[in-house]
């Protein structure tokens, strides 16, 4: 996809990707090439927080729930994870619930354009 986008696009352009925040296909597909692409284009990435997991995470009632919200902590430090080396490589990401990603690509893409990163 990045070599795609590098080959067709020669004007700066803002690039959306929407996508899961999972570590290995970032760690081993895109992040390796997010430098090329970053370097050229500014990058969004947009992905579907999943609301269940944050109850998971709220759950401490016995000890299934307990496990439940180790699970549910341990995908919420991932996406973090992912989320932190997605900035560090110049890349804005969006991470939102169902309901509200839509909202809130309308708005950081507005944030970008206030700031003259478009």
């Amino acid at each position: 996809m990045v070599a795609e986008v590098l080959r067709r696009a020669r004007r700066r352009s803002l690039v959306v990707l929407l996508t899961g925040l999972d570590p290995a296909p970032f760690e081993e597909g895109l992040l390796p090439v997010l430098p090329s692409l970053t370097a050229r284009h500014g990058l969004l990435v947009a992905a579907v927080a999943d609301p269940e997991v944050s109850r998971l995470a709220a759950g401490r009632g016995d000890a299934d729930a307990v496990y439940g919200a180790a699970a549910a902590e341990r995908t919420l430090a991932e996406r973090r994870h992912v989320t932190t080396l997605l900035a560090r490589h110049g890349a804005e990401v969006v991470d939102a619930a169902p309901d509200e990603l839509a909202p809130a690509l309308a708005d950081r893409y507005l944030t970008l354009k206030a700031r003259g990163r478009l």
